[in-house]
């Protein structure tokens, strides 16, 4: 399709060809102007099929919102002067899985404990953002070797990715059409049903199978007998062909290749945490995130540069291979007697903050080990909300205006995801600089711009069990959090987007009054006050407001979910046209 020699778009030079396959091929290029590698996979002419053509084209932007370690990065997207579009990617030097084994033979289960725990966490953030993979596969696995002579090995091809939205899911494909590869497919899609998250994962357990073996659990003469055997032969036993591998190995795989999605490991990360062993998966811990290498050999980790919440440490740092800023909360275990209850709940809130929003810091990778559990975020400028509250009170209108709007917007994203804001304080908005290019809103003085750091309690014994003992015995209210959660989860009640509502609008009436909407020395007597009636309008505290600003923030401080507004759209929309 592209001659060797020849320059794509006035910007890339083609090098040569790297594979081809049905829709089109891939070719090593260099760029014209920086002289780097990258990859470019361009389709066959999409004149005659445009639904080849769109299935690209979100190809494209499915896989450059995946910003992983572990995802090959997209750098680029365009359309040829001949019609045909085409995908701009990093350049990955190394062979894939499916070379190594060709050349190597079955892997060692060290290394297969080293390669799968990464791509697993890549895979749950797919899953997480509602991206399903849909044709994993050894050969689409592939690894870089970095000049200080560390390999890392990343995932590619998520053109056939489903995006499910709102409980619906966009077919890229016709419903009885299967692209994947056969040897790697879950019965379910096989059949035509619907795929889900563990649909990647049967494809995955194929994938371990392989890389343990040397080969794929279900063969066969011709394509009917490897179908028939996908959908009613139970999968060999790995020692069958290793017999040197530990017992534990066999169920770990076994279940990864269950028949029923409902059998499987809840999660891609439930699989990799059981990989590490027996004495890691006990029941009540499978779907804890993977173990990860040593924290301090994937990331170098600077000074502290904050005391984070429930007992945790923020540090500076930088991951080793890549080379960008991090920010790294560290939780360590010795510093909680309540333990069990603080884990979940960080590791909670860090697969919920695995959203991709303006307004929301993105968790990028977290793990744990005996002594500690750590989150990895990116690295921003700026102070927390309740930093600034405290050195220069109450923000005025118009400031408050454009801050209010994107911790509304960011709660929206998070409940198309499933997910909630739960408990959001001063102390987990990030105020950090507007970029460049809204040079028209710092000029009117909007300089910053909010960023949500914490989010996912789900039910207020998630809090309650991490809460200070002082304030649960109804003595000094130590956890201020406990000040924005909505009265009916304060008495029990399940969180929903309502009670989000809540406690988005008393940090809206903290940001514009300097005070939290109801106060008390303790737990008891702070739910009295809040189920007692409203709290004084903001400008009986001195507020400056347009009224519509005040009224939207006292309608979200209504006693009854049923007053607020319905959901986090429609109060967005209601703030706009204040």
């Amino acid at each position: 399709m592209l001659a060797d020699g020849s320059i794509l778009d006035g910007r890339y030079e083609i090098l040569g060809r790297l594979a081809e396959g049905g829709m089109g091929a891939v070719y090593r290029a260099r760029r014209v102007l920086l002289g780097d590698l990258v990859a470019v996979k361009m389709i066959r002419s999409a004149g005659d099929d445009p639904g080849l053509r769109q299935r690209f084209m979100r190809e494209s932007r499915i896989s450059a919102e995946l910003r992983h370690p572990h995802v090959v990065a997209i750098l680029d997207f365009n359309v040829d002067p001949e019609g045909r579009p085409y995908l701009v990617m990093e350049y990955l030097n190394g062979r894939n899985l499916r070379q190594e084994l060709a050349e190597d033979g079955p892997l060692d289960l060290a290394k297969v404990q080293a390669i799968v725990p990464p791509l697993c966490t890549a895979l749950q953030m797919a899953h997480d953002r509602g991206i399903l993979h849909r044709d994993l596969k050894t050969a689409n696995i592939v690894s870089h070797r970095f000049d200080s002579g560390q390999t890392i090995y990343k995932i590619i091809d998520f053109g056939l990715a489903n995006v499910q939205q709102r409980g619906e899911t966009t077919r890229l494909t016709a419903a009885h059409h299967f692209v994947g590869t056969m040897s790697y497919a879950a019965p379910e899609q096989l059949t035509g049903g619907p795929t889900e998250p563990r649909s990647d994962l049967y494809a995955f357990g194929v994938v371990l199978f392989e890389l343990l073996t040397g080969e794929v659990p279900f063969k066969g003469p011709d394509v009917t007998a490897v179908v028939a055997a996908h959908l009613t032969a139970p999968p060999p036993s790995v020692r069958s062909i290793r017999p040197e591998l530990p017992a534990w190995v066999d169920p770990v795989v076994a279940k990864a290749l269950a028949k029923r999605p409902a059998d499987r490991w809840a999660s891609m990360m439930a699989l990799a945490r059981a990989l590490a062993g027996p004495a890691e998966t006990p029941a009540a811990s499978l779907s804890a995130p993977a173990p990860a290498p040593g924290l301090e050999d994937r990331y170098e980790l600077g000074s502290q540069i904050a005391q984070g919440r429930l007992g945790s440490e923020v540090y500076a740092g930088r991951h080793r291979v890549l080379g960008y800023p991090v920010a790294i909360r560290i939780l360590r275990r010795a510093s909680r007697p309540d333990w069990d209850a603080v884990r979940g709940r960080f590791l909670h809130e860090a697969r919920t903050m695995q959203v991709s929003h303006p307004a929301i810091l993105q968790v990028r990778d977290f793990g744990e080990d005996e002594a500690m559990v750590y989150v990895v975020t990116d690295l921003v400028e700026g102070v927390s909300l309740r930093q600034r509250l405290d050195l220069d009170g109450p923000i005025g209108w118009p400031r408050l205006g454009p801050l209010v709007a994107e911790l509304v917007d960011a709660a929206a994203a998070l409940h198309r995801k499933g997910g909630l804001v739960g408990v959001l304080t001063p102390a987990v908005v990030r105020l950090t600089p507007r970029e460049h290019d809204e040079a028209e809103q710092a000029a009117e003085g909007n300089v910053e711009r909010a960023l949500v750091s914490a989010a996912g309690i789900q039910q207020v014994q998630d809090l309650l069990a991490t809460l200070d003992e002082q304030t649960l015995r109804g003595g000094r209210m130590a956890d201020g959090e406990l000040r924005y959660v909505a009265p009916e989860v304060l008495t029990g009640g399940a969180p929903d987007a309502r009670s989000d509502l809540y406690t988005i609008g008393a940090v809206a009436y903290e940001m514009a009054t300097g005070a939290v909407p109801y106060d008390a020395p303790t737990l008891p007597a702070l739910m009295g006050a809040a189920v007692a009636g409203p709290p004084p309008a903001p400008r009986e505290r001195g507020a400056t407001l347009p009224d519509a600003a005040e009224a939207w923030i006292m309608r979200c401080l209504a006693r009854d979910p049923a007053a607020r507004f319905a959901s986090a759209r429609d109060a967005l929309e209601a703030w706009k046209r204040v």
